[in-house]
């Protein structure tokens, strides 16, 4: 299946469900991947992309990933499931030009993402699926 690059377009609260919303917004268009996650989460991202750094990086990214990413590149993120109203992700990660995937939490994946300016993308069945057109 296709993987389709996107931004993250914003990080607000819902006032109709209270939940927080990551948006993500594919390329040149006007379709959004709304993504609810807890309060913790969504402020990681936020923290992310103010540029808040956290003292120990090391530590820190580890947390994110739930597992060791530290010694490894991020070439990239992409949310490739949605199931049960749950979205998931995954990392491509690089080291000595071997490449190889790992499941992560989509949050921590985004806020990855951000940390180290690496690609996004959604598999077109996720957008197909979960994905909002906003009409122009």
């Amino acid at each position: 299946m296709a993987q389709i690059e996107v931004t993250i377009d914003s990080v607000r609260l819902s006032l109709m469900s209270g939940e927080w919303v990551v948006g993500l917004k594919k390329k040149g268009t006007e379709q959004y991947l709304p993504i609810y996650m807890g309060p913790s989460q969504a402020n990681i991202v936020k923290r992310e992309l103010i540029g808040a750094r956290f003292p120990e990086p090391e530590d820190y990214e580890c947390f994110l990933a739930g597992t060791d990413v530290t010694n490894f590149v991020l070439e990239s993120v992409t949310v490739n499931r949605f199931e049960d109203d749950t979205f998931y992700a995954k990392l491509l990660l690089s080291q000595n030009e071997e490449s190889f995937e790992v499941d992560c939490p989509v949050a921590g994946a985004l806020a990855l993402a951000v940390r180290r300016k690496a690609p996004i993308f959604a598999e077109e069945a996720v957008l197909d699926k979960a994905g909002v057109a906003v009409p122009a």
